[in-house]
């Protein structure tokens, strides 16, 4: 295999491999044993997850020695082995990527504060990284990993120590940082990287601490600052407390979405930290095959439909046709673009094969003067009668309008196109276009995930279709004319994060926003006046769902995802024992709800529980 350096230099993108600590303690390694010492007690599983994570599709295997230094070590009497841990480990490395895959000497803080903050001196700590550096090249390592340091002091003695050992062999230095964009001691980034960058490193980056959003939104800074190669190796997400235990939640579909977008930003080296396994390994791999298969004018287009990027000119050689106004689209459209009131429901498709009931319950809904029907495309990662087909069935044999909700969960790019110009040719129109739960949400947790583009890139798919233009900046001859919807979160755990994909969204050529289910008006005017400042002109139309009971409520705030129910609802809703009178407080919060916006919303989508059409309509006196 040709050199660590050759693919430096050569800007090759390289997947690293993922989490050590994580693998380890799910095959029964406790926190409170010393990991590293399991290079020594427990090597034949080492060599298990190097093995997992080379045929996951790794091309560099980081040794079990993040924190094999003397000073962690003697926690555990262990720190007279410090050269024979780091040795072997790398050792064991070598020999399972047997020529197939680099091997990284992974690096870490000492665990003890050093000047000027601590009573370790420069020269000690430059001493101890250089014993355990000096193991780590003795047992064959093609690079060293410095992984997941905070003080810049610290990592500078870490260089010069790896510098002491071997003046030549590749360097990657990668700090941590807090979600507020600084390192944990309040340094900032641009400073460190810059700093950094005048060392003798090959490769700056981040690693631990955060996900892979937060590292995006950092890399800007890294590269105002330096031109070296960068790695990012994030967190599976931010971890969440369950009995005790810290949990990642990002699926390796999730995490495969920002390898790619990760390499279209210019990162050269992607992997994992904590949470990732050799599952995510191996959904990232496909990523990288995905982006490197893909031709120069393919990765600018990759570009343009991501979350990160804004919407471009289209390309000159290809004009865009004249495209179909707003209100002559579809009814529905018409009274959002006249700005009248619109009124949908929302409508479960047939989890069997007959539609039936849902017909039915759309006449009702017709002969009731709603506008549209909404029809949500595998709900929670759930397995349902196609949601087109269904819009289909319900436009042609019960006379009303739908809406369809087209996710990018189960479709590659040529997937969508194609179902966006077939949805086209069959008379649906209004399309509510969304990324999409991940599958592990599901019934079906073992399904996997598309994910080629969010709802953004998507929304920029679509509204070059309806320009007459396709994904490779061809001619479709007529253009589309469909209605372009998305999704909003206006009570989203992070508002400015959902502010800024709005605001893509809205660029890339949305018409109207549909909320997901707000029960508290506070939040909503906050959105709305916050649009208002933004001079972000698009028409809202509102959700509501009307409560079932207090478990009803308490699910929904505890396990639907975006969904958020003040505490006065959820007492308000304990206040009730009888099941018919607690549907009637649900509904008469739902219609206070409504009565409040008035008109400040450009119309309601109503939910209807299990299928439960006369509570959506009585929300509004229909």
């Amino acid at each position: 295999m040709r050199s660590f350096r050759e693919a430096l230099e050569n800007k090759e993108p390289v997947l690293f491999d993922g989490a050590m600590g994580t693998v380890l303690y799910n095959k029964g390694i406790f926190i409170n044993r010393c990991f590293e010492e399991a290079n020594l007690s427990h090597q034949g599983l080492v060599r298990e997850i190097y093995s997992e994570y080379l045929h996951a599709g790794a091309k560099v295997l980081t040794t079990n020695t993040f924190g094999a230094n003397s000073f962690k070590l003697r926690g555990h009497n262990l720190q007279e082995q410090t050269l024979e841990i780091n040795r072997t480990s790398a050792s064991v490395a070598k020999n399972v990527a047997d020529g197939q895959a680099w091997v990284a000497g992974s690096v870490g803080p000492l665990g003890v504060r050093i000047e000027p903050w601590g009573p370790t001196s420069f020269d000690e700590a430059r001493a101890a990284f250089r014993e355990q550096v000096k193991g780590l090249i003795e047992g064959g390592v093609d690079l060293i990993c410095l992984e997941t340091f905070s003080d810049i002091s610290e990592i500078q003695q870490a260089v010069l120590a790896v510098r002491d050992v071997d003046k030549n062999i590749p360097l990657i230095a990668h700090m941590v940082i807090n979600p507020d964009g600084n390192t944990p001691i309040g340094t900032p980034l641009e400073w460190a990287i810059k700093k950094l960058d005048e060392w003798d490193v090959d490769a700056v980056g981040l690693n631990c601490s955060v996900g892979p959003v937060l590292m995006m939104s950092a890399l800007a800074k890294i590269q105002s600052v330096t031109s070296k190669p960068i790695s990012f190796q994030p967190n599976a997400g931010l971890p969440k407390t369950v009995d005790g235990r810290q949990i990642y939640m990002s699926t390796p579909e999730y995490m495969a979405e920002f390898a790619k977008d990760f390499l279209q930003a210019g990162v050269q080296f992607v992997g994992g930290c904590c949470g990732t396994a050799p599952e995510h390994i191996r959904a990232m791999g496909n990523a990288f095959r995905h982006y490197t298969a893909m031709a120069g004018h393919e990765r600018k287009e990759y570009a343009r439909t991501r979350s990160g990027g804004k919407v471009q000119e289209v390309p000159k050689e290809v004009e865009t046709v004249a495209r179909v106004v707003a209100k002559e689209k579809s009814k529905w459209a018409r009274k959002i673009a006249l700005g009248e009131m619109a009124y949908s429901v929302e409508l479960l498709p047939p989890a069997g094969v007959s539609p039936e009931k849902i017909l039915k319950s759309s006449l009702a809904l017709r002969d009731a003067g709603i506008d549209a029907v909404n029809i949500p495309d595998g709900p929670r990662a759930s397995a349902r009668m196609s949601a087109i087909l269904t819009a289909v069935m319900i436009e042609q044999r019960a006379g009303i309008e739908t809406v369809l909700h087209y996710t990018c969960r189960d479709r590659n790019l040529l997937g969508m196109q194609s179902d966006m110009l077939g949805a086209h040719a069959i008379g649906l129109r209004n399309m509510l276009l969304v990324t999409g739960d991940p599958p592990k949400m599901g019934s079906y947790p073992n399904a996997t995930g598309v994910f080629d583009v969010d709802a953004i890139g998507l929304t920029n798919m679509v509204y070059r279709l309806n320009g007459g233009i396709d994904l490779g900046g061809r001619s479709i001859g007529e253009p589309t004319a469909l209605s372009i919807g998305v999704g909003v979160n206006p009570v989203h755990r992070d508002f400015d994060y959902e502010m800024k994909r709005f605001k893509y969204k809205v660029e890339a050529g949305a018409e109207w926003a549909i909320t997901q289910p707000v029960f508290d008006p506070a939040s909503m005017f906050r959105f709305l006046e916050y649009l208002y400042k933004e001079n972000i002109k698009i028409p809202i139309i509102a959700g509501v769902w009307p409560l079932l009971s207090h478990r009803n409520a308490v699910f929904m705030n505890n396990e639907v995802p975006g969904v958020v129910i003040p505490a006065s609802i959820i007492k308000r809703m304990a206040e009730v024992t009888d099941p018919e009178d607690a549907k009637k407080v649900g509904v008469d919060i739902a219609r206070e709800m409504v009565n409040e916006l008035g008109d400040k919303v450009q119309g309601i989508q109503l939910s209807a529980p299990f299928g439960r059409v006369e509570l959506a309509l009585a929300i509004i006196g229909r």
